[in-house]
């Protein structure tokens, strides 16, 4: 394994850790209200104050829709570039010629 596969696969850990993390403690402020507000500095929070806690009790929203796109379409780019990479005639080892099949029973 090379030096730059090694920290790729550290930073893809830590960045994991980082967001399994982050849902857990978004998930124990929206179970405490009294932690949320502490959050806030407030006594009591506002049903709807638009803060990340609120946004994840609520569910998916249309921002995370956009970022899953985005995502998607970011993780299909190499397979897109290695497709485009291979001679487009070349036909793969495993068909069978036209006509052809398996023996019958």
């Amino acid at each position: 394994m090379s030096r730059l596969s090694r920290h790729r696969e550290h930073l893809r850990r830590l960045f994991a850790a980082g967001a399994a993390a982050l849902v857990l403690a978004l998930a124990i402020l929206a179970a405490s209200p009294t932690l949320h507000a502490w959050l806030h500095g407030e006594k009591t929070p506002d049903a709807d104050d638009g803060c990340a806690v609120v946004l994840f009790v609520h569910g998916i929203t249309p921002a995370l829709g956009a970022v899953l796109l985005a995502a998607a379409a970011l993780r299909r780019l190499p397979e897109r570039a290695a497709v485009f990479s291979a001679p487009l005639w070349a036909a793969p080892a495993h068909q069978l010629p036209p006509g052809r099949g398996p023996p019958a029973r």
